[in-house]
């Protein structure tokens, strides 16, 4: 199974949102400002594209050599990888594992097999340590957009995880229709779940007739 690509610009599904929540009974749509849509778009993107590595974002195996002196690759990662939370995982030429996190309570110096920590540098982002190692790495990640500005700015995402996602947000904020929102958060749990099973490529068949229970996306 392959992986689906969706696509939609960011005004477009602020446009969405704004629809959905204005066929909602006994809401004054004039509460719901466009920039408010906006920041609970943004809100919501985030925490989705943090739970998951989504492909269209995410660089797999990517050619890196270390310097050979400072542990640190040789190219510049600065719009490649924004937060070490975006590392997924880095393998040594040769090696059939990736390498795993230095522990905190070591001294670099004291580590002797390959293992990465993280560094203040946006630059480079991590060292890999014995930081004398020298040789390719192979760098998967993910890279995050910047947030959305613009109208026409692309969000590759599925559209209906984002826009339900984002209307529970709203209506649970906004607190005078908990039906409303209630129904909104089984829609998007109900989402999210055919996205996991897309995301994981599980048959449909093999699924359980249950409802997510999801509740952390608020």
């Amino acid at each position: 199974m392959q992986a689906v690509t969706y696509m939609i610009t960011f005004g477009d599904i602020v446009t969405k949102v704004l629809q959905r929540l204005a066929l909602v009974e006994g809401l004054d749509a004039q509460i719901y400002a466009e920039p408010r849509i906006q920041l609970a778009v943004q809100h919501k993107f985030d925490l989705i594209f943090r739970e998951y590595w989504l492909p269209e974002y995410t660089t797999w195996q990517e050619l890196h050599t270390l310097d050979g002196v400072n542990g640190v690759v040789t190219g510049d990662l600065t719009d490649r990888i924004k937060d070490f939370r975006d590392l997924h995982s880095v393998f040594h030429e040769g090696a059939h594992k990736p390498m795993s996190r230095a522990a905190s309570n070591v001294r670099d110096s004291d580590v002797n097999y390959p293992s990465l920590r993280s560094i203040a540098d946006p630059i480079k982002v991590f060292k890999v340590l014995p930081v004398l190692t020298t040789g390719n790495v192979y760098v998967s990640y993910r890279t995050k957009p910047n947030d959305f500005q613009e109208d026409s700015d692309k969000i590759y995402l599925d559209t209906q995880l984002l826009l339900l996602g984002t209307c529970w947000d709203v209506l649970e904020d906004d607190g005078t229709n908990p039906g409303a929102s209630d129904k909104f958060r089984v829609l998007f749990q109900d989402a999210l779940a055919q996205f996991n099973r897309q995301q994981h490529n599980i048959p449909l068949d093999g699924v359980m007739a249950s409802r997510s229970s999801v509740n952390r996306w608020s």
